[in-house]
């Protein structure tokens, strides 16, 4: 897709150099991961609806991955280069519409929390919560830690950013079909919750600055440049000093200081993150050192890792 202004490259010719500077530039910034270049898909042919990713506590070399609605409950290991590391059934859960994955410790075991949020057209009393454990780079299951029904204290809403913070050890999801979208909060449970109970989130803030499609975005794709605002992905920090919230269009990333709540954090005008312009860019999470934020298209139309900004100068130390 062609960007605006500056950034739009129309022409074949013009969109592959662009793709080359992109790539050339990861390299040199990147050092420490030059795999991590802007590729035409992931490795696995069977992740071919990409929705959400996260970043692996157990394993480095990896990170987890899943498709959208109508596959069955399975994550993929992706590498940082697009690799197939595999999939890992979910037996005990059952797979709606995934939209999202976060990392997480639960009794300081690490775990990933699978987001079963999606609901285009706001019809689900309740979306469901599922905690795993981590199987690493080895292993074909994911054993079940609990599940939970979540509702919404305004009624039923889309979403596809789910998040754990690392400082509060909640858990936050972001709407995507309203401008600003909303964040919503639940606390982390203590113990495994009964599978039948539903618990109400809070909300909690709204997201700002994210900015409105540009006549050029509704040029380029006349049915759906509407939209290229509405979030897709979310996600903190490995050390809770920002956010980053995806979207169809790009990545943007909200930094906290000490004594932040999240309604002051995401007030503030974000970072704007480049992303290469892939049709519905769905899939995002930062990098277990939070230096590389990876994002993907639902479509297989792209898959690449990308380098951070560095705080400002002076920059408050992360809560």
């Amino acid at each position: 897709m062609p960007r605006a202004g500056a950034h739009a490259m129309s022409s074949p010719a013009a969109r592959r150099w662009r793709r080359l500077l992109l790539g050339a530039s990861l390299l040199i910034s990147a050092c420490a991961y030059l795999r991590a270049q802007p590729l035409d898909a992931v490795a696995n042919p069977e992740l071919d609806e990409l929705s959400g990713l996260s970043r692996s506590l157990v394993s480095d070399d990896w990170l987890w991955a899943h498709n959208d609605s109508g596959d069955r409950a399975r994550l993929f290991r992706v590498g940082f280069d697009g690799s197939d590391g595999g999939a890992v059934a979910v037996p005990e859960a059952k797979a709606v519409d995934w939209e999202d994955i976060a990392a997480f410790r639960w009794r300081q075991q690490p775990a990933l929390l699978i987001g079963d949020i999606g609901d285009n057209y706001a019809l689900r009393k309740s979306v469901t919560l599922y905690a795993v454990r981590d199987p690493g780079a080895r292993g074909d299951t994911a054993s079940l830690l609990w599940s939970l029904q979540l509702r919404y204290p305004d009624g039923p809403r889309d979403a596809e950013g789910l998040a754990v913070d690392p400082v509060s050890g909640d858990i936050l999801i972001l709407s995507k079909r309203e401008r600003p979208p909303r964040l919503y909060r639940l606390a982390m449970p203590e113990r495994a919750p009964a599978a039948d109970q539903v618990r109400t989130a809070e909300l909690v803030a709204t997201v700002s600055h994210l900015p409105k499609p540009t006549p050029a975005d509704l040029t380029d794709d006349p049915k759906y440049g509407f939209l290229r605002d509405w979030p897709t992905a979310l996600d903190f920090a490995p050390d809770g000093s920002y956010a980053v919230v995806g979207t169809y269009k790009d990545a943007y990333l909200y930094r906290r200081q000490p004594g932040d709540s999240w309604a002051t954090m995401f007030a503030r005008k974000p970072e704007t993150i480049d992303l290469p312009q892939w049709k519905q860019t769905e899939a995002g999470t930062n990098s277990a050192d939070g230096r590389l934020y990876c994002a993907g298209s639902e479509q297989r139309a792209g898959f690449a890792c990308l380098s951070l900004p560095e705080p400002p100068s002076g920059h408050p130390p992360p809560p």
